[in-house]
């Protein structure tokens, strides 16, 4: 498995782990440190920082405050609605960019002709607002346990999921022009 990819699931095998042997709390607290350690060894790898790891690491800090503070598990069971949330509105606000957010962010990697980029972000932006929402829908409706085994869980799933959307559409889009200049 590629170093990059086991750091981002990182923090998610943490938590579940560690709300195996003590509390939530403590499980996230502990994910939010392994989390921390993720960003600084990307940025040891890779030599940039990772925005959106370092943006994830900031909300789970405030809403772990929040909820600690107030004693509410329910703050930090919300943040993965918030960033969700979040992150479709930075995209949909990216997507009027000239080159796109995501062009910007992977156009190095990926060659598709400009209505790809408007395709991807819309997928992108969907499916952060459906992962959202089933947030809302496991955390109202399930234990706590089963929450933090549907977050761990997920994590990956949801990857693949902007894996998929993200090759079908550089497969429907690809720039062959392009690539022949190149």
């Amino acid at each position: 498995m590629d170093r990059r990819l086991f750091l981002e699931f990182l923090p998610g095998i943490v938590f579940l782990l560690a709300n195996l042997i003590w509390t939530f709390f403590v499980a996230t607290a502990m994910a939010i440190v392994a989390a921390v350690v993720a960003v600084a060894i990307r940025y040891r790898i890779d030599r940039q920082l990772p925005f959106l790891a370092i943006a994830t690491v900031a909300l789970s800090v405030l809403m772990f405050g929040v909820g600690v503070t107030l004693d509410d598990e329910n703050y930090i069971k919300m943040r993965p609605t918030i960033g969700g949330v979040a992150f479709a509105l930075i995209l949909a606000v990216g997507i009027t960019f000239k080159p796109s957010l995501l062009e910007r962010s992977l156009g190095y990697k990926l060659l598709i002709v400009p209505p790809g980029w408007t395709v991807l972000h819309l997928g992108w932006m969907a499916l952060a607002l459906i992962l959202a929402l089933i947030n809302v829908v496991v955390w109202q409706n399930t234990t706590t346990d089963f929450w933090v085994t549907y977050t761990a869980i997920i994590g990956p799933v949801a990857f693949g999921i902007y894996w998929l959307i993200t090759y079908g559409v550089a497969w429907y889009y690809w720039d062959e022009d392009e690539e022949e200049d190149g």
